[in-house]
């Protein structure tokens, strides 16, 4: 079990932690737990005021820190870590809102990574260069352990806003005994393999869907863009080139399931909860997912390397070079313009790092929580062992050398025609790729006009 010390009580300027006195040393499970503002506060000058409190809002539940934890950063610094769970997806435009009214924001906010450059325009965030640089810096041997995409997938107008401390990488599901009766060995290395692996499942289990892709509007295109990414589609920002051999690929790649009958008749109704509970259900015998699923399917009865496997996405099409990068959406903490404009922006910066300290991370992590970036939690076997047994070190190396996901402030717009495009390719398998390419890369390019 992990029992790094915690380095985030060191304080950018070096001084001795400060602990919390009188009323503000006694830590409420109410407060620790998930605090919601009740009224607008009115944003406040910075002042040279001792900074004994925090506000944090995180997008689930399941990434907030214990009580127990929260007290012992309380203990160690003497700041109180006030959080709450916002899960809306428009959590941003109510940031911005707020920002717009002169409103006080959270002092760090849990988003989706793809939002960086909408939050980082509006002014509701701050560049985080000086808390990154003083913590590496002060802990230059748990910094090291830290996975560059951490930082990469925060990074705006070539300056850090935001640390992306987990991911979520999807993987290739598959039955491994299904497999076995068609006499499929291994795992695929190529997007060709895994075709020729969904018509494998296919043969061995006819009744069941080979692969369980899915194309429902409106649930995001994060999965769309890691595929095309790892399939080594070109990129203009979030513009995806469907003309170029990668994009073409990822056409004729979709197309090829739904025309031999690969994926449900009814995968434009479908949603990843469809696929998910398919693949459980064993009536699905591939699928495009991350890791955290794996344990649903142990519940289930699968048993991984009896009956199942998951291995990373190929970054290979058809096995002549790597074409692709792996990328993951990343949720992400940053510090906002309110914590700058009160003082508090190195108080901050400690709580980024008491959230990426190892203990927390690893605690987080069997809760529920997508893996985080340090090899201090995933190269630690024992630690690995109790999160995800099933996760051997090409998970791992694929997970640390992930690329950068491709975003910028069309992306919102972009993810929609990705969506629609989705949907037209399983309902359209016999059209020419690059007809459909050029009916519909100029959607794409308007966006970007």
């Amino acid at each position: 079990m992990l029992t790094a010390p915690f380095h985030w009580y060191s304080r950018a300027w070096g001084t001795a932690p400060r602990h919390k006195t009188g009323a503000t040393a006694a830590l409420s499970g109410a407060l620790m737990a998930f605090t919601c503002l009740t009224a607008p506060v009115v944003a406040q000058e910075a002042t040279d005021a001792e900074v004994t409190d925090l506000t944090v809002w995180f997008a689930r539940e399941y990434t907030v820190p214990s009580s127990e934890q929260l007290e012992a950063f309380a203990e160690e610094t003497g700041i109180t870590l006030t959080v709450d769970v916002q899960p809306s997806d428009n959590l941003f435009q109510q940031l911005i809102r707020m920002r717009d009214a002169g409103l006080q924001l959270p002092d760090v906010v849990h988003l989706d990574g793809f939002l960086r450059p909408v939050v980082v325009d509006a002014g509701v965030v701050v560049p985080i260069d000086d808390v990154v640089d003083a913590w590496e810096a002060e802990d230059p041997e748990g910094f090291a352990q830290i996975y560059d995409a951490t930082w990469a997938d925060g990074v705006w107008n070539d300056e850090r806003y935001g640390m992306a401390n987990t991911a979520s990488m999807e993987e290739v599901f598959m039955r491994t005994d299904w497999l076995a009766e068609a006499g499929v060995e291994g795992t695929p290395e190529t997007w060709d393999e895994v075709l020729e692996f969904a018509r494998a499942t296919k043969e061995a289990q006819p009744d069941a869907v080979a692969l369980g892709w899915w194309a429902q509007r409106g649930n995001g295109a994060n999965l769309l863009y890691s595929v095309m990414s790892a399939m080594g589609v070109e990129f203009d920002g979030s513009i995806p080139d469907l003309r170029s051999e990668g994009g073409q690929y990822f056409i004729s790649f979709v197309q090829s399931l739904a025309g031999e009958e690969l994926i449900s008749p009814e995968a434009i109704a479908w949603n990843d909860d469809n696929m998910r509970g398919g693949f459980v259900a064993s009536s699905i015998g591939m699928m495009l997912d991350s890791a955290p699923t794996s344990v649903g399917a142990q519940d289930a009865g699968l048993e991984p390397g009896e009956n199942f496997t998951l291995v990373p996405m190929p970054t290979s099409r058809d096995g002549s070079g790597e074409q692709g990068t792996l990328v993951a959406p990343a949720r992400t903490f940053f510090i906002t313009s309110s914590a700058e404009e009160r003082g508090a922006k190195d108080e901050a910066g400690l709580a980024l790092r008491f959230l990426m300290d190892p203990d927390v991370a690893l605690e987080l992590m069997l809760l529920g929580a997508d893996p985080h970036r340090t090899d201090a939690v995933l190269g630690d076997q024992e630690a690995v062992d109790q999160w995800l047994p099933i996760w051997d070190e090409d998970n791992i190396s694929a997970f640390r050398d992930m690329g950068t996901f491709p975003v910028d402030t069309n992306f919102i717009a972009a993810q929609g025609v990705a969506e629609r495009l989705n949907e037209f390719l399983v309902s359209n398998p016999d059209m020419d790729p690059m007809e459909v390419a050029d009916q519909w890369q100029p959607e794409f390019d308007a966006i970007a006009q």
